[in-house]
């Protein structure tokens, strides 16, 4: 870029910053109670994270009054549409009934009987409160019934924000050191060195590493965690059999498979990626569109693994501890699992994948096809009702692929189409984002053209 064109480059933050005073404001409000001013790490965003006041079927209303066209959708929970009447409904008549009580209510464990109906490989399960909390439980499972103690996940694979997941997650390829025998490194400060000596890395969709450095690693391995499409780095499909590949070998090592479906659960189908894909895991975890929009997760699998959980009858004294612990006071919390429980009859009842689905392929291969007339570099990549964008013309197949991609660009696209009312997930280019059941036709070309405008907006800064 030259000095004149350096002059003239578009701060792509001013629209946005134009429309919204009183997040501004309220921003600073939040950031002297809150680091960032947020809930989340995830919330935050340059200039500031805009406050959202309500939510309808497919929309967003800010604290200024803007309108955002939302393909954000609470990173994933919301499959129905922002406040579906029949959950919410059922939520109204929930909290009219009981709250929570720290004894079993029937329709927590209704909503694990429907888990398990839908589940392929889940023939016990239990809850908890968000996707961390489940894949953390289901590692702790797996060691219990291996008696080994490593975890084997993906670089870049995000499993939660729990100590043992927080590995290779996002580093420098110098902390990484080479792709065929990459170093183990923590995502973040605080965590210690001696969690990180229990995790080993392996790059997604290589067969040939993988197995080399699996079985070097097999008898110390409990499980390998993975997400059945990686949308922890945007969106990277599984290629060549990888996966089929996977299961075959971690069953001749006798380590756990655990599929972290918390993204992909009843996303991608009513029996999950699992299903989708024809291959069964040892184990799943599960969250975000299972709620409906509310606080629910868990993980199940094969009963023998499940049964971890439960002590011995006997308490013999050098065995009384001899289980793997799982509770929690919010776990299958009432609100939550009749939540749970109606949108995943509506899941299952309905033409409600047939729908998101068609509206994703009307989305991504429509961002794509604008990009391209724009002359933009993008790689759109997708599955059903979840995709991305990535800012680079060059092939994704794996984490390492996804440097090629322009994050700053991508930034400045998200903002540009934020300041003219669609959100396209948010501004971090190894997220993604989704459609819903009330999306229509009309909102998906509306998308395309704020889209296409953006695209122009940023073209040609970054060459």
């Amino acid at each position: 870029m030259s000095l004149g064109d350096k002059e003239q480059e578009r701060d792509h933050a001013e629209r946005l910053r134009e429309r919204t005073s009183k997040s501004e404001q309220f921003h600073e409000r939040a950031t002297r109670t809150t680091p960032l001013g947020v809930e989340s790490n995830v919330r935050a965003f340059d200039p500031y994270p805009f406050y959202v006041e309500e939510a309808d079927g497919s929309y967003l209303y800010d604290i200024d009054g803007n309108e955002y066209l939302d393909f954000l959708l609470a990173l994933g929970p919301i499959i129905l549409g922002h406040g579906h009447p029949e959950v919410r409904e059922a939520v109204k008549a929930q909290v009219d009934k009981c709250d929570l009580t720290a004894t079993p209510q029937p329709v927590a464990i209704e909503f694990m009987e429907k888990v398990a109906e839908m589940t392929p490989s889940i023939e016990k399960v239990r809850l908890a409160n968000s996707g961390s909390e489940a894949t953390m439980h289901a590692m702790r499972v797996a060691r219990s019934y291996t008696g080994r103690d490593k975890i084997a996940k993906p670089e870049g694979g995000y499993a939660g924000a729990h100590d043992y997941a927080l590995q290779s997650v996002y580093a420098s390829e110098e902390a990484l050191g080479p792709a065929d025998a990459p170093n183990t490194v923590s995502y973040g400060t605080g965590i210690p060195e001696a969690v990180s000596d229990t995790v080993v890395p392996f790059p997604f969709n290589d067969k040939e590493t993988t197995e080399e450095i699996l079985r070097e690693q097999a008898d110390d391995v409990a499980a390998v965690i993975i997400e059945p499409v990686m949308f922890s780095c945007g969106c990277l499909k599984p290629r060549d059999g990888y996966h089929e590949f996977l299961r075959d070998l971690t069953e001749e090592l006798g380590i756990v498979l655990i599929w972290d479906e918390v993204m992909t659960g009843f996303r991608l189908g009513p029996q999950s990626a699992q299903g989708r894909f024809g291959v069964t895991p040892d184990m799943t975890t599960f969250a975000k569109a299972a709620g409906g929009g509310y606080q629910m997760a868990g993980f199940g699998g094969k009963a023998e693994i499940m049964d971890e959980i439960a002590p011995p009858k006997k308490k013999e004294e050098e065995k009384w501890h001899a289980s793997a612990f799982h509770g929690g006071t919010y776990n299958g919390h009432p609100v939550s699992a009749a939540a749970g429980l109606k949108t995943l009859e509506i899941l299952d009842e309905r033409d409600v994948y047939e729908h998101i689905e068609e509206m994703g392929d009307r989305l991504f291969t429509g961002l794509q096809e604008v990009a391209d007339d724009v002359g933009i570099a993008a790689n759109v990549q997708h599955i059903g009702s979840m995709g991305q964008v990535y800012m680079t013309d060059r092939d994704i197949h794996s984490y390492r692929d996804t440097w090629h991609a322009n994050e700053d660009q991508f930034a400045d696209w998200w903002l540009e189409a934020a300041a003219d009312g669609v959100l396209f997930g948010n501004p971090m280019q190894g997220e993604r984002f989704f459609t819903t059941y009330t999306h229509t036709e009309e909102e998906i070309d509306r998308a395309l053209e704020t889209a296409e405008d953006a695209f122009r907006a940023v073209d040609h800064e970054y060459e």
